[in-house]
């Protein structure tokens, strides 16, 4: 075997000098690779922790996935309204039987929750009233919880048609405002459970809808929007894990 001459390069320390070159690039580019893998990673994080931000869904549902407690969705309201009549409208798909918030206003006192499998509750400015559910329901429901304040009278319609209306005593105006949350109570969150499954369609007017309109909204043979709150022009913030997602709903 030749003896190395000082200063010269033989094959094998060319060889070892390149292997050595190679190994720094394939470090960098593992690297690289890393990084990429974790910035993206970030990306689909981002939303589900800071919340995401949308103005109006169409064709688009609320998707709650998980039930930590705090995932709910607010809904902004661009000012204050003063409600004596009032329809409010949602549609909803879950699979969850135990109690669970649709929708929630602190400021008007006004709220919409499942109790359990056969009841649902309706508060109109703290006048709490439950409602008898039908049996076996399942899938998308339809829901509208209606105040009549010259009548007295408020009322539930589940899939168009309507259960047992029920006295609402005290007419007075509620006042809306600030926000409205979806999926939980509002002075609640992270105390109870949240809300999982899908929901859309969230819609708020300031006056009594007529039977036939609310049978066609469950239909989905009208596109109605609300005049307090309209599903395509909310603007809507998730909080937790909380995704928009395209809508399972078929009309």
């Amino acid at each position: 075997m030749p003896t190395p001459i000082p200063g010269r390069r033989t094959e094998s320390s060319v060889g070892l000098r390149q292997d050595c070159t190679n190994l720094r690039r394939t470090c960098r580019h593992t690297l690289a690779m890393k990084t990429f893998l974790l910035l993206s990673i970030a990306c689909l994080i981002t939303p589900l922790v800071i919340g995401e931000e949308r103005e109006g869904l169409v064709e688009e549902s609320l998707l709650f996935l998980t039930d930590s407690r705090s995932e709910h969705v607010v809904l902004s309201l661009s000012k204050e309204m003063s409600l004596s009549d009032l329809t409010l409208c949602l549609r909803f798909n879950t699979e969850l039987r135990s109690k669970h918030v649709l929708f929630s206003s602190r400021s008007a006192d006004l709220l919409l929750a499942r109790e359990d499998d056969r009841t649902m509750r309706a508060s109109f400015g703290g006048k709490e009233l439950r409602f008898r559910l039908p049996a076996d329901l399942w899938g998308w429901v339809h829901v509208c919880a209606v105040r009549d304040a010259k009548a007295g009278l408020a009322s539930l319609y589940i899939n168009g048609e309507p259960t047992a209306r029920k006295p609402a005593q005290g007419s007075a105006a509620i006042a809306l405002s600030g926000r409205v949350i979806l999926g939980h109570q509002e002075d609640r969150i992270g105390q109870e459970p949240s809300y999982v499954g899908e929901m859309v369609d969230v819609n708020l007017w300031d006056r009594v809808l007529a039977p036939s309109t609310i049978r066609r909204l469950a239909r989905g043979e009208s596109d109605a929007q609300g005049s307090v709150i309209s599903w395509l022009t909310a603007k809507i913030q998730t909080k937790g894990n909380v995704v928009v997602q395209r809508s399972t709903r078929v009309q």
